[in-house]
């Protein structure tokens, strides 16, 4: 995988897993919350599958696991 795409992949799951965190920081329990959240969630998991597919399953994790903040670990388990 080159350089831009492996880049392009990182800021994917970055956005992603800030979405999923802003998305819990706003949850005030409304269906409409709940639904960002949800949608957040969504694209966090394609976000994560699509680098699984793209790298492999071992570069997948090293890279979600050296993109994510010690908070995610939580909101996305």
């Amino acid at each position: 995988m080159d350089t831009m795409k492996h880049l392009a992949l990182a800021q994917r799951l970055e956005e992603a897993e800030v979405a999923v965190q802003q998305a819990y920081a706003e949850l005030d329990g409304s269906p409409t919350a709940w639904t960002v959240l949800e949608s957040a969630r969504r694209n966090y998991r394609e976000a994560e599958a699509d680098a699984v597919v793209l790298l492999g399953a071992q570069d997948a994790l090293a890279l979600v696991e050296s993109r994510l903040s010690p908070a995610a670990f939580w909101l996305l388990s």
